[in-house]
Order: structure tokens, then C-alpha cells, then sequence
């Protein structure tokens, strides 16, 4: 089973077991952006912690959870991992923080068709730069920031830049905007 297929069968039972989520990472830069290979899919998931363990029981056959934990360090919550069985595709759950940035981009969700005839939960173009602009600076990954350029380039005209001027200023990363905004311009 390939990493995409494993990832709308875990989409499908989230949606039968009435689980809040958003994929976000790569997958919803590639949709806005211009694509690029990943072996992995992140998802934010809105579940009260004590209820964290029944995923368990949900996951689609194919899917293994592993036993360790670990802390994402940008919005600092709780990461679970995923492996697709007999592949390297991984799939990262993150706990939905209390972070304010986190909070509004999973309240601005929206749903869209990123596969033909499966619609899926994504945060906007807008919070998908802000955040890839957020990880380069914290965990320097510059593709990160080419995630967040070439979001720009495709979704130029359509972005509300008030709204990622005013989280870029709260979280230090108006310079990388700026720059990200430039390179797109070419």
C-alpha cells in the first residue's frame, strides 16, 4: 500500500469516528504550491488526550504505531508517529497545541479536494506559509522556505498578506516573508 493510500484510509476512519484534523506539512504546500516528492504526511489531530490511545483502534491495517512519543519543538505538543507497513512513508500526528497560531489555522481549516473524489481537511495558503516560515526559522530547514515561496508564487494574488504580516511580526519571521515574497516575485 503506498503512503498516499494509507493516508486517506487513516482520513477515512478520522471521518467515521467523528475525529478532528488537518493534514498539514508537505502534502498541503504541495497542493497550494508546486509539489515536491515527501515521505512523510502530518497531520494536526484535535483529541482530548485521554482519548489518544483509542486511535489504536481505528487504524487501518497497514499502519503500525510506534511505542515512543516525542515533542515537536515549534509549537511544542505532542508528535505520534505512524509507519506504513513494508514502506519508509511515515505518517506524524501532532496533538493540537494550545498555541495561539495553532489554534487559529486549525479554526480556519477548510475542507478541499487535494485527491479526485476525496475531500480533505487543510489549513489556508496563508497559514501554510506562515507556519513553513516558522519551522525554517526554528528548525532551519530551508526547504521549508521554499515551501513557503512557492505557496506565493502560486497563490500570489489570492493571499491575505495582513493576516500572515501580523503572525510573521509575533513569531520573528516578517524578514523571512519579506524575503519569501521577493524570491517568488522572481
Amino acid at each position: 500500500m503506498s503512503g498516499t493510500e494509507s493516508l486517506l484510509d487513516l482520513i477515512k476512519a478520522f471521518d467515521a469516528a467523528s475525529i478532528p484534523y488537518m493534514i498539514v506539512g508537505s502534502y498541503s504546500s504541495n497542493y497550494y504550491g508546486i509539489p515536491r516528492l515527501t515521505k512523510n504526511a502530518d497531520l494536526v489531530v484535535h483529541l482530548p488526550s485521554e482519548k489518544w490511545g483509542s486511535l489504536n483502534d481505528i487504524l487501518p491495517q497497514g499502519l503500525d504505531w510506534e511505542d515512543q512519543s516525542s515533542f515537536e519543538l515549534v509549537t511544542t505538543t505532542r508528535r505520534e508517529l505512524l509507519r506504513v507497513r513494508g514502506s519508509l512513508f511515515q505518517i506524524e500526528l501532532f496533538r493540537l497545541s494550545e498555541d495561539p497560531h495553532d489554534q487559529s489555522r486549525f479554526a480556519r481549516r477548510r475542507k478541499v479536494e487535494i485527491f479526485p473524489g476525496r475531500e480533505v481537511f487543510l489549513p489556508t495558503p496563508e497559514d501554510v506559509i506562515v507556519q513553513k516560515l516558522r519551522w525554517n526559522l526554528r528548525a532551519m530547514r530551508p526547504k521549508d522556505f521554499e515551501d513557503a515561496v512557492a505557496v506565493i508564487q502560486v497563490q500570489e494574488n489570492s493571499l491575505d498578506w495582513d493576516y500572515m504580516a501580523g503572525w510573521t511580526a509575533m513569531h520573528g519571521t516578517s524578514h523571512l516573508l519579506e524575503m519569501a515574497k521577493a524570491r517568488a516575485a522572481g
